[in-house]
């Protein structure tokens, strides 16, 4: 089937096919008598450094000061840290280069979810569609990630896009737009899903008219007085690629 035909389904790739787990690890090595100190939980702590970075990415953007997420990731942690009540070795004013760079070098390599690798061969095996990361990330470093989570014969079937491309964060409405452009879809031909483990993603996609899938191991709950109903809810990525590709064998 030539490509133009296969279904498309796109990823979200931070907290949904890739987790902070490492980043978690890191900083309990770098400051762990600090975080034990403050009663801080590290895991608490890179979410909301994780949600905050969101945030204020997605604000500059909006106000037409965007700045790649890997700029915004580096910016945010001290104050986040300081925030939780953590405070610097030695009563520094703020923490040192050196102290969070460990934390920073796992970006790169971050841990993919356990399910990835399963869903991106339910998704070929059937032949019947493609997959594109959409990420907030960068394109290069998102690469990075996949050929280290599937190996690079699997991680080249994906097409990667990247909101740098436009610079536009999302959910900004244009950037599912960009994303059917470079699908090669235009109205009328535009049949694809949107997963991810972000309910304000999905709700931004379906506006935009994808089906979408919200897997539920970041979130747990889908609040859909607030952001509606997803099509699919799985507990991972195995499971909303095994519903995608019956609902579409049935359709």
């Amino acid at each position: 089937m030539s490509s133009s035909r296969l279904i498309p389904v796109v990823f979200d790739v931070l907290g949904t096919c890739f987790s902070f787990d490492a980043a978690t690890v890191a900083l309990t090595a770098a400051l762990g008598a600090e975080l034990a100190a403050a009663g801080a939980s590290t895991s608490a702590i890179v979410d909301d450094w994780f949600h905050s970075s969101q945030r204020d990415f997605t604000y500059m953007s909006m106000n037409g000061k965007y700045q790649p997420i890997g700029q915004v990731l580096k910016t945010s942690l001290p104050r986040v840290l300081l925030m939780a009540g953590v405070r610097p070795p030695g009563n520094a004013a703020t923490f040192s280069a050196p102290t969070l760079a460990p934390v920073f070098a796992t970006i790169p390599r971050m841990n993919a979810r356990s399910s990835l690798a399963a869903c991106s061969t339910a998704f070929h095996k059937s032949g019947a569609f493609r997959l594109m990361a959409a990420t907030n990330g960068g394109a290069e470093s998102t690469r990075g990630l996949f050929d280290l989570a599937l190996g690079k014969e699997e991680s080249s079937k994906w097409a990667v896009f990247s909101c740098d491309e436009i610079a536009v964060a999302k959910p900004a409405p244009i950037v599912y737009e960009a994303i059917w452009k470079k699908l090669g879809l235009v109205e009328g031909e535009r049949n694809g899903w949107f997963i991810a483990s972000h309910t304000w993603d999905l709700f931004a996609a379906k506006k935009a008219g994808f089906k979408t899938a919200w897997v539920s191991y970041e979130e747990y709950i889908p609040c859909e007085e607030m952001w509606g109903t997803p099509d699919i809810i799985a507990k991972d990525l195995e499971v909303a690629a095994q519903e995608i590709v019956r609902r579409e064998a049935s359709a």
